[in-house]
């Protein structure tokens, strides 16, 4: 004998005999009963009572099974609540008409009783089964909705962080960052020292979404703190690597970009750690510059080991510079191809007759011609300076 716990079974039938045979067969077994005498009260009681499972003869006075049937499905939707008809109709015909009004099994009278505990015990599984799935979808979206809650506040947190502070010429800078997931993990700050003396960063966390965008917090403090302190482009990038080399598992590190540009002095002094190539490019399209990668990524080695070599660059043509993400040049199209640095370059080369935006927009407008937008893709993040002869 099967032991059934808190299971309720509606059994509607007009013939009191069949229900009490009924009853008292399952009764024992641990089912909880509740009885209808026809069509109309079964439907009633469903809602009332909210049974797992429904025994429902067909013929009964003032609504018949099959009416009743049609009317509990709708009701229970979008749950599933197995009906099985138990009559005396035993037609094929009878039988499909039953299972096409949404009885889940048919049963014709005088009714096994073995054979309806067995149908019963099968049913019982999977209403098992969809109960796991239920409480399985409710503690899904309850952690979809903490999860869109943290997400709101990180994203909110990383505004606040990556606000721009003291900004000298706001209108000679073009920034982009289009994240991969809901968050980006690349970051861009400036921040003016003196009135013509401008610092930017543009960091790449490791990773992608909130995870990356946690590793920028203490990047973009101290860049902040130090700008306001005076310090050299090496000094921030070497304090940042010892925090972040501090805090950050093993496997865990910032790609970063970290430059001053005097534009009294037209000097331009650049710190590298594992980003893409920056470039200085005349309004001609001329490439005057290409700064090199050569330090290590924020964070990934220690203070003895970290390297802070700057480069510098004195303009004399007005142009560009253009600081970005690998995401750029490693956006792939529909072959596979990335869109790399030589594609990069051709496209700078070009010279531009808008002096508003230079080659910024003319950049992000290829690479979005390029890439493959059915597939995932990294942050891709451009950050362009004007450089002018006067300031």
């Amino acid at each position: 004998m099967t032991k059934v716990e808190n299971i309720k079974v509606l059994i509607a039938d007009d013939t009191p005999a069949n229900v009490k045979i009924i009853e008292k067969f399952l009764t024992p077994r641990g089912y909880n009963t509740v009885l209808a005498e026809n069509g109309a009260e079964a439907v009633e009681m469903f809602v009332a009572e909210k049974p797992d499972i429904v025994l429902m003869d067909i013929m009964m006075p003032i609504k018949d099974g099959y009416e009743a049937a049609k009317e509990i499905k709708a009701l229970s939707s979008p749950n599933w609540i197995p009906l099985i008809f138990l009559s005396a109709k035993s037609s094929i015909e009878e039988q499909m008409e039953g299972i096409q009004v949404g009885g889940d099994d048919y049963l014709t009278k005088p009714v096994d009783l073995r054979m309806l505990e067995t149908k019963l015990n099968a049913m019982m599984r999977i209403v098992d089964m969809q109960r796991e799935l239920h409480k399985t979808s409710q503690a899904l979206k309850s952690y979809y909705e903490q999860a869109e809650e943290e997400m709101d506040l990180a994203k909110q947190l990383m505004e606040n962080l990556t606000s721009q502070r003291n900004v000298c010429r706001p209108d000679f800078i073009s920034v982009y960052n289009k994240p991969a997931d809901n968050i980006s993990g690349d970051v861009i700050v400036f921040a003016c020292e003196a009135e013509s003396r401008l610092y930017l960063m543009l960091a790449d966390a490791t990773g992608h979404g909130l995870s990356a965008a946690i590793s920028q917090i203490p990047v973009t403090q101290l860049f902040y703190h130090m700008v306001n302190k005076g310090y050299s482009v090496s000094a921030i990038a070497k304090r940042i690597n010892t925090s972040l080399n501090d805090l950050l598992p093993p496997d865990r590190f910032v790609a970063a970009t970290i430059a001053s540009i005097d534009f009294n002095s037209k000097l331009i002094e650049l710190w590298n750690g594992s980003n893409p190539r920056p470039l200085f490019v005349s309004k001609e399209g001329e490439i005057k510059k290409v700064f090199e990668k050569t330090n290590f990524a924020l964070g990934m080695v220690n203070e003895n080991t970290f390297m802070a070599n700057v480069e510098c660059f004195h303009w004399e043509d007005e142009g560009q510079l253009l600081i970005y993400s690998d995401g750029l040049i490693d956006a792939k199209n529909t072959e596979g191809e990335d869109f790399g640095f030589e594609r990069l370059k051709a496209v700078v080369s070009q010279p531009t007759s808008d002096e508003k935006t230079l080659f910024h927009d003319k950049v992000i407008d290829e690479v979005g011609k390029y890439k493959d937008n059915n597939n995932k893709f990294d942050d891709i993040s451009l950050l362009t300076v004007k450089c002018l002869n006067s300031f």
